[in-house]
């Protein structure tokens, strides 16, 4: 997969992902004072999913309706959590994120949020995920 970490995303993630095989790229290695939306276009442009532990990518998704890679929000844990996390994350929801998804993940729940066409918010629990009436939205 290819992922684009956002600042507060990096450090032992990157190094997490990459060892597994994964295309990573770095926010802070580019420009750390990017803007969200610089981000969000860099994602889009090379097909990437971003990680990050903030929601400002929602945001804008949601609010501005930007076009997007996927989106997985990690919460903001100590590095050995983080890892247990992102790898509970990737085991089960994989091809949700390579769809497009926005991938909510906490030490106590998951969720996923696809654009939905029926009006409401797109909100759904991980393990409602597969309703075939969502229709995510991927990349170009």
């Amino acid at each position: 997969m290819n992922f684009l970490l956002d600042v507060n995303a990096s450090g032992v993630v990157a190094h997490w992902l990459k060892n597994l095989g994964h295309d990573v790229a770095e926010v802070g290695r580019m420009d750390p004072r990017m803007s969200d939306s610089d981000i969000l276009s860099w994602a889009l442009r090379e097909n990437r999913i971003i990680v990050t532990t903030d929601n400002d990518f929602e945001e804008m998704i949601w609010r501005q309706g930007k076009a997007h890679c996927g989106v997985l929000r990690l919460e903001n844990l100590p590095r050995s959590e983080r890892i247990a996390l992102l790898r509970d994350v990737l085991d089960r929801y994989s091809r949700d994120l390579e769809s497009g998804a926005i991938v909510i993940a906490s030490s106590t729940k998951f969720r996923i949020r696809w654009p939905s066409s029926s009006g409401d918010d797109g909100l759904r629990p991980m393990q409602n995920a597969k309703n075939k009436d969502l229709t995510p939205k991927t990349c170009p």
